[in-house]
This record gives structure tokens, sequence and C-alpha cells, in this order.
């Protein structure tokens, strides 16, 4: 069969990893392959605003490849105990150690520290950043999560939230405000300490279907805890109805605030193209329509887990694209006369050779949950609009 070549849009499986060990507290990231890989992928990090931790590779070399380095990657990980004293260090495999057959899990059971340990099974050619995304948070259930032995009936996780910011701390608040405590995190922010007590949730609220879905299924299995996929609270119904069904999973009635004015609807020649994963194209596919301006196109740089969701709420005059090449993005574009892209990074391209607006809405440097949330997306798409020079 001919190699057809392609314009990648999604990443490998290493990424999906080391983004998923990315923001934990006192966590060391040893990656046991040649250095460019973590050069790489820290540099987009880097790019995407993303705060990178400091991430170590033992640098596989020739003679490395030909005889192995089971052994050097021992002393490296017994290196970064003595140095830095870590709560856990993950030790990920990649392509090159993968090839030549490395067993990365004897090496670290076989290390002597102090620190927790966890092997990650990361091959890059192995599969995509999804797939690193879900066994990471579902090795960390397993390897890392522990209970007291009592349940708190107001307690629950937050399962498939990788980036800490104002979003994840606009989703505290709201919890707290209506008396839930935020137990773990996986992975935002957390730590060995913070799992140890997983099993004490009365609940775990999957956020991200993709990369939460199998450490629920863990926790479940481990320690009987039940769970609910709930949909992203961006706007105000949304954020009503996120309330309504965890209070509901807990056994408890919500009382939403006294009803406030919505938001004005969004000028109604904005052409809007959302780039974005399954959970967000819901949530602001939703959000848009609410304000009856529902995107033009959404594309989803990964296969959903119910398209349907997605076409619902984006309504029946938006088209879907899944997994598209970049060509038929452009076609698209152009042919559905888009004017302002919501995604991230790697759709400014599209909007510049196009001279329109583009807004970061992946990257967790904004607040868009919430009502404060909503408020702060409107004032963003507005600007955008003021901006441009429409039909």
């Amino acid at each position: 069969m001919a190699a057809v070549p392609v314009i990648p849009r999604s990443t490998c499986r290493l990424f999906g990893a080391i983004k998923a060990l990315g923001t934990m507290k006192n966590t060391v990231i040893l990656v046991h392959g040649p250095k460019g890989c973590v050069y790489h992928i820290t540099y987009i990090l880097g790019m995407r605003g993303d705060h990178p931790p400091r991430i170590y590779s033992t640098c596989l070399d020739e003679q490395d490849v030909i005889f192995g380095a089971e052994r050097k990657l021992a002393g490296a990980i017994e290196e970064l105990d003595c140095t830095l004293s870590p709560d856990l260090i993950a030790v990920l495999s990649c392509c090159a150690s993968d090839i030549i057959g490395e067993d990365v899990a004897s090496a670290v059971s076989s290390a002597s520290v102090s620190a927790r340990t966890l092997a990650v099974d990361s091959g890059g050619f192995e599969g995509d950043h999804p797939g690193g995304y879900h066994d990471t948070l579902a090795a960390i259930a397993s390897a890392l999560a522990g209970s007291s032995g009592t349940v708190d009936p107001c307690r629950v996780n937050l399962l498939g939230v990788l980036r800490s910011g104002p979003d994840l701390s606009e989703m505290k608040r709201l919890l707290s405000s209506v008396g839930v405590r935020t137990g773990a995190v996986f992975t935002a922010g957390s730590g060995p300490g913070d799992f140890a007590r997983a099993g004490d949730a009365a609940l775990n609220l999957v956020l991200c279907e993709t990369s939460g879905l199998g450490a629920a299924e863990v926790l479940r299995d481990r320690f009987g805890t039940p769970f609910r996929i709930v949909d992203l609270p961006v706007g105000r119904p949304a954020t009503d109805r996120f309330l309504s069904s965890v209070l509901e999973a807990l056994g408890r009635t919500y009382d939403p605030p006294p009803a406030i004015p919505a938001p004005p609807s969004l000028p109604g020649r904005l052409r809007i193209a959302l780039f974005s994963g399954p959970a967000r194209a819901v949530a602001f596919s939703e959000f848009l329509s609410g304000l009856h301006c529902p995107p033009r196109l959404v594309i989803l740089d990964l296969m959903p887990p119910s398209p349907e969701r997605i076409r619902q709420a984006a309504g029946p005059d938006s088209e879907i694209l899944i997994m598209p090449a970049s060509r038929e993005i452009e076609d698209h574009l152009d042919r559905a006369g888009i004017n302002l892209i919501l995604g991230g990074l790697l759709e400014r391209p599209f909007a510049v050779s196009r001279n329109i607006p583009s807004i970061d809405v992946m990257h967790a440097s904004q607040v868009t949950f919430g009502y404060g949330g909503e408020e702060n997306l409107v004032r963003r798409i507005r600007e955008a609009a003021s901006r441009m020079v429409l039909d």
C-alpha cells in the first residue's frame, strides 16, 4: 500500500502521558529515551503556556540502543531521588526504548529509592495522545489511589482534569458554594498524598470521558465509588445543570440562585469555527447556541464517545468534522465563510492566513466555567467581533 503523506493534527502517546503528569505536585518525570523526545515536548508545552515541569531524560545514545540501558535507567532514577527528594518519580518509555525491548518496569522496581515510583508504558508509535491521557490516569488510580476506609458523603474527585488554572479554581469554588468538597483531582495540582484518600470520595466526576473514564472504572472496581460523566459548566444554564447533577448524585437537591438577565445575543453575522476535544465541543456548542450563534463548524481532534451529543449541542445548521486532514479543514473554513475561530494555538495559522481573529479557549489561561466564565467569553467574542470586518 502506498504511503499517504499527511500534516498531523494529533501527537503521540508519550505527549499524553507527560501532559497527564505534568501539573502534579512534587513529581519528577523521567523519559527513558533520546533527548529529542523531551526537548520537543517541553518546547511545545511551553509555547502552549502550560508552564511545563522539569522533564528529565536518560538521553539514550547509539551504544545504549545496541547494548541496552536498563542499568543506566535505574541509576538515573536513584540520582533523581537523591538530589530532588520528590514524592513521586514517574518513568516513561518512548518509541526507542520500546523498540529495543527495554524492561522499564523492571528497572523501576530494581531502583533503591525513597520516593513512590510509577512506570508508564508510553511508546509513541503504540497510540496517540488521548490514549496516553487515559492510560496514565488509569495507572495512577490503580497504583496510587488509597482510602482511609471512611466515605465522606460530601466529597467528590474530579477526573480528566489535566490543566491547573482559572477553570479548575472556579469549578472548586462552584462545588464549595453548594457544600461539596473537592478531593483528589486526576491529575492537575494533585500528588500522591491527595490520591491516598481518593477512595474516600462519595462520587467521582468524569469531566473528560476520553481521559478520565478509565480511572473512574478503576476506582469503582477498587473502592466501589460510583461515577458520573458530567458536561463542563460553560455558561449559566450549563453551570446550573452541572451543580444540579452533582447534588442529585449525592442524594441532595439543588436550589438555584435567583434568576438574572441572560447576556445579550452575539452578533448575528458571526460565523464561528470551534476546534476542540469532545468534552469542550459539547459545552461550547451549547453555550454558543444559547446565545443564538451556534458554531458553523465543529472540528474534533479525536473520535468522540458520542458524536450525536455534539450534533445535538451544535444544532442542525452546524457541520461536524471528526479528525479531518488539514486540507479538508481549509476547504470547509472557506466554504462556510468562517470569520472567527475558537480553538487553541494549533489553529492560529488558519486564522492568520485568513486575516480573521482567533480566541484560545483550550489552554486554561482565562476562566470559561461558571457565571464569570460566561461573562468573560461573551466579552472576548464581542471584542473580536468589533475588530473584524464583516461582509
